[in-house]
């Protein structure tokens, strides 16, 4: 079984002042890069988990949601690392469905598609929500990152200095 970090998407890996869906402001977070590139070396699959609700809103379409995904890995190709895979939730908070974070459904979605195993695996995220939807899915640690903290958290991952 192969190990993963997942990660939330906005304010974790990218700047999001809310509901990003042009490609063209999509910015890497500090130490993001190389941190991705750590965790990759290190043999973990990178998995995004993001809920989407601007999608449910209709402030964008899942069209847009892709090219800023796509956009994100053009600006890691320097770096020699890629995300994995992506997965969203679509919908609005009140919709009550199994997919939006802190619920579990897209980790074991992504656990089932790339063997993961979720007890070897971590969550980064930058809300309690992606804490949480961590430890309900049954990582091994979840963390709470403020910008310019993703490579220290990288490395307590990896245990490099």
């Amino acid at each position: 079984m192969q190990r993963a970090v997942f990660l939330d998407r906005d304010n974790t890996l990218i700047e999001d002042e809310g509901y990003i869906h042009e490609p063209e402001k999509v910015k890497l977070l500090p130490g993001v890069a190389e941190g991705l590139k750590m965790l990759k070396d290190a043999g973990f699959l990178l998995i995004v988990i993001s809920n989407q609700s601007g999608i449910g809103r209709g402030y964008f379409k899942e069209e847009d949601f892709h090219a800023v995904n796509k956009r994100l890995n053009q600006l890691l190709e320097p770096y020699s690392v890629q995300i994995d895979d992506f997965f969203f939730c679509p919908h609005k908070p009140d919709e009550g469905c199994s997919c939006r974070k802190p619920e579990t459904e897209l980790f074991f979605k992504a656990a089932k598609k790339w063997n993961i195993n979720l007890r070897e695996s971590f969550m980064i995220g930058d809300k309690i929500i992606d804490i949480e939807a961590g430890k309900r899915a049954g990582c091994k640690k979840s963390y709470l990152v403020k910008e310019g903290e993703f490579l220290m958290i990288a490395r307590k991952i990896t245990g490099e200095r």
